[in-house]
């Protein structure tokens, strides 16, 4: 078995060296997603993953904006360069664990390019564990922790140089089994279990920031909005961290489509005192499925497939306005469309800020009257 310097470090959890992971399923991967924004329809998104049962570490980085999305992917295999956080043209730096992290993408064919550093600006929020079985087969288990950032730094777009000073930002770590990553693999069975029935339909997951405080939050509801779970927190300069234990929200959207325009919501802290924030000033939205998710690279597979040795590169630049949205490649009736979208937000006491907000409508969700697919 190989060692790597990391190995000097006593945090082993298993018997076997970091690079060999305690398990052989073939979706364990672990890995980070940043994201920066900013007025003027800025937004930035990058993210890197590690899959050591398939010898793959893969990335992604991406500018939305003026209603287009343009993307850099990029895969290599893993070992023997296994410690390097680096895949083709994308870098991560861990300049201080939790509190500053590098991001960088040295060129593109779509004329992008930045480095960033992400400064954390509160607690890390740790999500609950999420664990799903079909026909008895884990299939999900993985954990994720998400921190409000602000990024400074440069970016090069379209031959002119951006001055990245103190963007809004956010950044995910999550690792563990996750299905929608690596090779397809079937999972058979004749009897469903009802506990095993995925009964989500509709997701919430939203950091934020404004001119005195920070937060988070994370829900999943039912096709009927019943809540499923619920969890997240509001950070303060001072170091105080208040739990939330519910939201309310009325999203507003495009009429005849799932892309978001606007809205507001409202989260309950653990004392009883509600805090409302409005949706104002969307940017661009970003489309995940150009960022290699659920099918989007150009060989229809997802992260954490095998492409050679590499590194392989390849790139997309796409209208994310147009309808259905997605990579040229992706066949129109597989497009997801944007799911992540930046704002403008206002809060209690007239705060202004901005949000990152991940929304997801998955199926039927009567109480926006989404039908299936499309909204009816």
């Amino acid at each position: 078995m190989r060692l790597d310097d990391v190995d000097d470090l006593p945090f082993h959890q298993v018997s076997t060296p970091f690079n060999v992971v305690g398990t052989s399923d073939v979706h364990f991967n672990d890995g980070y997603w940043f994201a920066a924004y900013a007025p003027g329809d800025w937004y930035v998104i990058f993210g890197m993953r590690l899959h050591p049962n398939m010898n793959v570490v893969d990335g992604f980085a991406g500018l939305a904006r003026d209603g287009e999305q343009r993307v850099v992917r990029a895969s290599r295999a893993l070992r023997p360069r296994y410690t390097e956080l680096e895949a083709g043209p994308l870098r991560i730096e861990l300049v201080r664990p939790m509190q500053e992290i590098r991001v960088s993408l040295a060129g593109s064919p779509v004329d992008l390019a930045f480095d960033l550093v992400f400064q954390a600006r509160g607690a890390a929020f740790v999500e609950a564990p999420y664990r799903h079985l079909k026909f008895g087969h884990v299939i999900n288990d993985m954990v994720r922790y998400t921190q409000v950032c602000r990024a400074s730094g440069t970016l090069r777009c379209d031959g002119a140089e951006v001055a990245v000073d103190g963007w809004h930002a956010m950044r995910d770590h999550s690792w563990g089994v996750r299905s929608t990553m690596g090779p397809r693999t079937p999972h058979g069975g004749v009897d469903a279990i009802e506990s095993e029935a995925d009964l989500r339909r509709y997701r919430l997951w939203v950091p934020f920031e404004t001119d005195d405080h920070g937060g988070f939050f994370n829900t999943h509801e039912g096709e009927d909005g019943r809540p499923l779970d619920f969890e997240g927190q509001l950070t303060y300069p001072d170091g105080r961290v208040v739990a939330l234990t519910e939201v309310r929200h009325e999203i507003e959207y495009e009429p005849g489509t799932r892309y978001v325009t606007g809205g507001a919501f409202a989260v309950l802290d653990e004392h009883g005192a509600w805090h409302e924030y409005r949706l104002e000033e969307p940017g661009t939205p970003a489309d995940v499925q150009g960022f290699g998710y659920y099918g989007g690279w150009h060989d229809g597979g997802s992260a954490g497939v095998w492409r050679g040795a590499g590194p392989h590169v390849e790139s997309d630049r796409y209208a994310v306005a147009a309808r259905p949205a997605g990579p040229p490649h992706v066949p129109m009736d597989r497009r997801l469309g944007p799911t992540e979208f930046p704002f403008t937000i206002s809060g209690p006491g007239g705060v202004r800020g901005m949000a990152h907000f991940e929304h997801h409508v998955m199926g039927r969700y009567a109480p926006y009257g989404f039908q299936g697919r499309d909204r009816k």
